[in-house]
């Protein structure tokens, strides 16, 4: 799987984000992050998932990024994954490819390669009435881990459950990318570089996103289908944002490591979605 590289990747070129002239890796009020870590979980399917690659080559698959999902409750999600209808308009749309140039998203040679063999995939607009296959919530927990874990899980929760209600066939996905440096610089308040005991923060945070979160299987009305962390090494201070492998990062047994993520949401796909 290459999409925690590529996120890391991208994460470690600042940009311009907030106001201000200042660059960051990452700022709390800017969704860069977040639409990075959807390209690159939606580069991994259609590179790893053959299935979904073939039927995004038959033009049945759109995306759309920050995507609002009507429902008894509306909810904005940062990727959906829909089916296309027939009878959708043809009017210009922005192609996932497109998207490495808007979201300066950072590849290498080796991956140009790969995305040069991805069969066109074009964006749902916010006025395509289309069935969502895939719902895929993205969060990012960079600092203050103790404070963030209440808000994260009662977040995540809510958005699985309001998913399962507006399309309860599709896929529920829950990834969070999770910051183990040992220090971190802020973009508001008065003490700009915060300190985190490590590993204790992140694994607090892991463990929480492995334990708490309903899964399907245990919960089926509002159970995740799929659950995915990423721990990463982010300074936000100019330097390489890095992968971590070793602990607070979920171990490859574990249900929720990225790679096991990936391969659910494909067997999912291919159980219920193989003959769209």
């Amino acid at each position: 799987m290459l999409g925690p590289e590529i996120l890391a990747r991208t994460l470690s070129r600042p940009t311009s984000r907030g106001k201000g002239p200042r660059l960051w890796q990452y700022h709390s009020r800017s969704d860069n992050h977040s639409k990075a870590a959807c390209w690159a979980i939606l580069f991994d399917l259609l590179h790893e998932c053959s299935v979904f690659r073939e039927q995004a080559a038959k033009g049945k698959l759109g995306f759309a990024v920050n995507h609002v999902m009507i429902g008894k409750l509306n909810k904005t999600l940062d990727l959906v994954v829909c089916a296309v209808p027939p009878t959708r308009s043809g009017r210009v749309r922005r192609s996932f490819i497109d998207l490495v140039e808007v979201y300066g998203i950072q590849i290498t040679p080796a991956e140009q390669a790969i995305l040069a063999t991805f069969p066109p995939m074009l964006e749902e607009r916010s006025d395509d009435v289309s069935e969502v296959l895939i719902a895929l919530e993205a969060k990012a927990c960079m600092t203050e881990h103790g404070k963030a874990i209440p808000r994260l899980f009662a977040e995540i929760l809510a958005t699985g459950y309001l998913a399962k209600l507006a399309a309860p066939r599709s896929i529920t996905v829950s990834y969070t990318v999770v910051n183990a440096a040992q220090e971190f610089i802020t973009t508001s308040g008065s003490t700009p570089t915060r300190q985190h005991n490590q590993p204790r923060d992140a694994q607090a945070v892991v463990e929480m996103l492995g334990t708490a979160i309903p899964t399907a299987a245990s919960f089926p009305s509002f159970g995740y289908d799929a659950i995915g962390v990423t721990v990463v090494d982010c300074r936000n201070d100019g330097s390489a944002v890095t992968l971590l492998s070793e602990a607070p990062s979920p171990g490859v047994n574990r249900y929720y490591h990225y790679d096991r993520m990936m391969r659910t949401i494909c067997a999912e796909f291919r159980s219920r979605f193989s003959n769209l």
